[in-house]
């Protein structure tokens, strides 16, 4: 560094009157963040060799004081972490080159008399603090804050000797600088290490930390580490506006923020961010604590997920090893924000009435309560604790949020890497309590107490008085977090998860059963005699499955091969961790989990251990001799469960139980090599099963062998057909104890019985049904005959004794007496009241005489007030010519304007609802009549100027739609359509009791249903859209005349042949070799002989 430019400090400076002709304070501004990001958006922009960039740099090197610490902190975000451990290499030896220049030079060595000023290796740590005491008092002129920035200080510029002599006092309360002293001259008498160094305009203190070679690690376990940047889902300010606070909360807040405000972490700000703040008071103490609402903020930061989702395992702690516990106190106050994200933690402290305007502050360090604070806070420490570990040589540290575990083989190992732990953590800000470093057996940590062999849960009181939701789901989240070290299955815990069920509020009353009861006293009997062990180094880890089916769980354990006589009371077993499966299942009923038991074992010991079992037992049981060889191996192939649980094993399969109390105590889990339930279909009888719901009939059938006579087992059940064929299946197992095949027409039914054999029953809501299933699972578990069971689809024509049995237990479930439909009368009649058809329809629809169609349509009151005459068929082909106008009926609301389109051959008319008849509505009910009837060739309407606008003119053309107009109002013009209007008005009246609530869209769509296909005219009886359609084979006219037609070329009359159809001096006949158009005049009515005399 030039020597005319300022020198670099760490401390205020005074300037000596001798130097400058009168004492200047130097006051040092460390780089601002904007500086530093302007310099690492050119640096990322332009280069690192640009011209841009040097210059920039140098402009900012040369404009302010620069220390350092300054130059350390832009180069590690100028260079990536590689180039910043060369360059600081290289930097340090250049401060240790320059260092003895520096203290024998006159220019730079001076004390404060102006004489040569450094501190030599054995000079006595009192005279250093005497000498800084000196230099304070001339710097700082607030005499009440100089013994804070001389206790300080003197601990910050002690070399690593002090400053352990320092750690070892007690930290609460923090020491005195009278006691620090004390304590370096009893047990450090010489500061040893520090030095001064002084520029040309004026003195610095400074430690330059020298590795001593004697020590495993190097100064980067206490650099600086940078933290880690939010990723924000937007840039938009997020502002929630502070709610007011009482005068109590309001003082308690200012008091707050001053103590946050001296300990800097909080700033001052102008962010246009702001989350609303609030305190609360701790419980039993007159102290209050500060929260910050951050829900807002939450939403729009991006979620860095878990780094570490569950805590270590301190069964992975090798036995007998030595152990030593810090709790880093205030963990997320000694974290930094990026200093991009820090403004947008901001907050504000209200006034009383406004009386003064708001202050303002913004977060330095991590918030409490904001999602990613613990990921930061995990990532953090680990960075600091990285190079730790790899000092630590043997030592295993073990690191969740704010404590630190350390364990070592020997004393010697565990004092040098908590030492180096301590040091790391000081370095870095954090405050480690001294008071909580334990340092004997038993370690607390976690919630668990840690012995030198065992693992216990921390005493942990039972709460057996509980009265609402709230106190039984704390006591059921106690026990599961303890199920691991203590064994609690299940099946144990059961009677409490159930009481978590019922009522959703949290005050909603809960009691103890007497199961619940009896499960506590299990529970606490298990918390005074089990316990969890560390692992042994040298042993291998083994899995056995415990339980009694359908209820398993298994352990993960060591096993020492000690001989009986030679144990002296030790226990060869040491259990590391209990494995169990979810009290929850995906289904109602579930076939036992020992695959999935022995999957999850495995996956968590690869978690712990991070390699596979050595040994499974899977205890499999034989009613005579023992299991050999190939029995195993025929099992394994034929359990598909246990092949994917054990794929890629290399390890051993024990069908044995070590020998042990805990292991013979509870009921034996014993695999059965043979399932009841056959996969392929036996020779033996087979059984048929139905139900119906409506008879509430559940049914088995089955063919004698003897007689060959069908026989029959019918009873009455009430429920769903589900619960019907469930107990046909029941009665199929109690009245056939040998082989059968079952066969249900029921895919609920066949999964069932599939699956339970030893299944595991949840509770289900439906009591009969949970009775059914409860039976079902006994019979078949304790079934010795073999069965096999098939699912068939119901109401097959297929041919075959599988289709014909089906169809026996279908027929024997159908209801003895059908409901009577009514005649076709009182159908007619219930038609007629929906739709409102007229008596042509009628006639077609339901084959009634015209006499009983005329009298329906006579007795309906809305009929008779509003008669809908009978429209005839056009003349001009289908899609000719349409006429198109617009009607109003007020009914329908701002919806009145109905604009209706009807083609003149066929009479088949469309209509739509709007809320106005301009160009735009004529456009789109067009579009809806073309989708619907087609595309006319000729458009015919009135010269209305909604018809004569140019954009409905384009929209025609468009379509090649030739359109002619006729004179307004005028009803001979447009008399077809004129008469549509009321045709519509009328049966929108007659449809009105029945749709009145409906939508006007739904009414006109159920009025144009009625026209289209309902109404018809006694003339041809079908309906107006089946003659629109009718060159469609969907749509063929029902009634096809016989006729007699002449033959053009023999002049002779034949027949008779169907009329196709017939039209204007056209017609169409049915021939032997086809359709044939001939002219209307040549065709004939065809009248049978003799049908004249009747």
């Amino acid at each position: 560094m030039h020597q005319s430019s300022p020198v670099p400090s760490v401390s205020p400076v005074v300037y000596k009157g001798s130097r400058g002709g009168h004492n200047v304070r130097a006051v040092h501004h460390p780089f601002s963040q904007a500086t530093i990001r302007d310099l690492c958006k050119a640096h990322r922009d332009y280069g690192r060799d640009s011209p841009y960039f040097r210059g920039l740099l140098r402009s900012d090197l040369e404009a302010a004081v620069v220390i350092p610490a300054d130059l350390r902190q832009l180069l590690s975000c100028l260079l990536d972490s590689t180039e910043f451990k060369l360059w600081e290499a290289a930097w340090r030896q250049l401060l240790r080159e320059a260092l003895p220049s520096l203290l024998t030079d006159p220019e730079t060595a001076i004390d404060e008399n102006g004489n040569a000023s450094s501190w030599g290796t054995k000079e006595a740590f009192t005279k250093f603090v005497e000498w800084l005491t000196r230099e304070i008092e001339v710097q700082v002129a607030e005499v009440a804050v100089r013994e804070g920035i001389l206790r300080e200080m003197a601990f910050a510029n002690a070399n690593g000797l002090c400053r352990n002599a320092v750690l070892s006092l007690p930290l609460d309360p923090p020491p005195t600088l009278q006691d620090m002293l004390r304590v370096c001259q009893l047990k450090v008498p010489y500061m040893q290490g520090t030095l001064a160094w002084k520029g040309s305009h004026g003195s610095m203190g400074v430690k330059i930390d020298i590795p001593d070679p004697s020590v495993d690690i190097s100064t980067v376990t206490i650099e600086e580490r940078p933290t880690k940047k939010l990723n924000w889902l937007t840039d938009n300010p997020v502002w929630v506006e502070q709610w007011p606070l009482s005068k109590q909360k309001l003082k308690a807040l200012e008091e707050l923020v001053e103590e946050q405000l001296r300990k800097g972490h909080i700033v001052e700000t102008d962010s246009p961010w702001n989350s609303p703040v609030f305190v609360i008071q701790k419980p039993g103490k007159d102290k209050w604590c500060l929260l910050q609402d951050l829900r807002q903020i939450k939403n729009v930061i991006e979620d860095m997920g878990s780094l570490q989702p569950g805590m270590p395992s301190p069964a992975m702690l090798p036995e007998n090893w030595k152990l030593a516990i810090i709790d880093i106190k205030d963990c997320f106050f000694q974290i930094p924000l990026h200093p991009d994200d820090a403004p947008r933690f901001a907050f504000l402290v209200p006034t009383i009435n406004r009386e003064a305007p708001r202050k303002r502050y913004h977060w330095r360090v991590l918030p409490q309560g904001m999602k990613n604070s613990p990921v930061i806070c995990q990532w953090y420490v680990a960075s600091l604790l990285s190079p730790v570990r790899a000092a630590a040589g043997q030592a295993i540290i073990h690191h969740y949020m704010d404590d630190v575990l350390v364990c070592a083989p020997t004393d010697d190992v565990l004092t040098h890497a908590l030492d180096l732990t301590i040091n790391a953590s000081i370095a870095a800000g954090f405050k480690p309590q001294e008071e909580q470093v334990q340092r004997m057996p038993p370690w607390k940590y976690l919630g668990l107490e840690i012995g030198k062999r065992t693992i216990v849960p921390q005493k942990l009181a039972i709460k057996t008085k509980v009265s609402s939701l709230v106190d039984v789901h704390q006591l059921s989240g106690a026990l599961n977090w303890v199920r691991p070290w203590l064994g609690l299955t299940t099946e144990d815990l059961a009677p409490l998860f159930n009481l978590l069920k019922g009522g959703e509020e949290l005050s909603s009353p809960r009691a103890l059963t007497p199961e619940a009861k009896k499960a506590l006293e299990r529970i606490q009997y298990a918390m005074s005699s089990r316990q969890g062990h560390r692992f042994d180094p040298e042993l291998p880890f083994k899995f056995i499955i415990l339980g009694k089916l359908p209820h398993l769980h298994g352990m993960i354990f060591q096993w020492k091969d000690i001989p009986k006589k030679d144990r002296d009371g030790k226990d060869p077993l040491s259990i590391i961790e209990w494995v169990f499966l979810s009290h929850q299942r995906s289904k109602k009923m579930t076939r036992p989990h020992q695959a999935e038991l022995i999957r999850k074992a495995r996956f968590r010991i690869r978690e712990l251990a991070g390699c596979d079992f050595m040994c499974i037992h899977i205890p499999i049981g034989l009613r005579s001799g023992q299991i050999s060889k190939s029995m195993l191996e025929h099992l394994l192939q034929e359990n598909e469960a246990l092949q994917f649980a054990l794929d890629s094993f290399t390890g051993q399969i024990s069908t044995h139980w070590p020998a042990h109390k805990i292991f013979n105590q509870d009921v034996k889990f014993v695999l059965s090599l043979k399932e009841v339930r056959s996969r392929r279909p036996l020779k033996a009888l087979t059984v048929f099963t139905d139900a119906s719901g409506k008879s509430h009939k559940s049914v088995l059938t089955w063919k004698d062998p003897q007689t060959q006579q069908w026989e029959a087992d019918v009873a009455e059940v009430e429920g769903s057909p589900q619960v019907a064929e469930l107990a046909a299946v029941i009665r199929a197992f109690e009245r056939f104890p040998e082989p059968f095949n079952l066969v249900t027409d029921s895919a609920y039914v066949a999964g069932v019985v599939s699956r339970a054999e030893q299944a595991i029953l949840q509770e289900v809501s439906n009591i009969a049904l949970y009775d059914l299933l409860s039976k079902l699972v006994k019979l078949v578990s304790h079934r010795e005959q073999p069965f096999f069971v098939m699912h068939t689809r119901s109401h097959t024509e297929l041919p075959g004794f599988i289709a014909e049995g089906n169809r026996k237990a279908d027929a024997l479930a159908a209801p003895a007496e059908m409901a009577p439909l009514p005649n076709i009368f009182e159908q007619a009649k219930l038609s007629h009241q929906l739709f409102h058809q007229n008596a042509p329809g009628l006639v077609r629809r339901f084959h009634l005489t015209r006499e009983q169609a005329k009298a329906i349509v006579a007795a309906c009151l809305s009929c008779s007030q509003h008669a809908v005459p009978t429209l005839h068929a056009g003349v001009n082909p289908r899609c000719e010519v349409w006429q198109t106008d617009i009607t109003h009926f007020h009914e329908f609301g701002r919806q009145k304007y109905i604009h209706v389109s009807i083609d003149t051959f066929s009479g088949a008319l469309f209509a739509s609802a709007h809320t106005g008849e301009k160009a735009g509505d004529v456009i789109k009910h067009l579009i809806h009549a073309f989708s619907f009837l087609g595309i006319p060739k000729e458009l015919k309407t009135d010269n209305g100027p909604v018809y004569k606008s140019r954009e409905l003119r384009s929209f025609l053309q468009q379509w090649g739609v030739e359109h002619k107009t006729g004179i307004p109002h005028s009803p001979t013009g447009q008399a077809i359509v004129e008469r549509t209007h009321g045709t519509i008005k009328r049966v929108l009246h007659q449809q009105q009791r029945v749709l009145k609530a409906e939508t006007p869209a739904v009414r006109l769509a159920r009025a144009l249903f009625t026209i289209n296909f309902l109404n018809c005219s006694f003339e041809g009886l079908n309906p107006l859209i089946i003659r629109h359609f009718g060159v469609s084979s969907l749509f063929s006219i029902r009634e096809r005349p016989p006729v007699m037609v002449r033959d053009p070329e023999s002049r002779r009359m034949k027949g008779p042949h169907d009329l196709v159809t017939w039209g204007r001096g056209y017609a169409c006949v049915s021939t032997p070799t086809g359709p044939r158009w001939i002219p209307s005049k040549w065709v004939r009515p065809y009248v049978p002989k003799g049908s004249g005399s009747k």
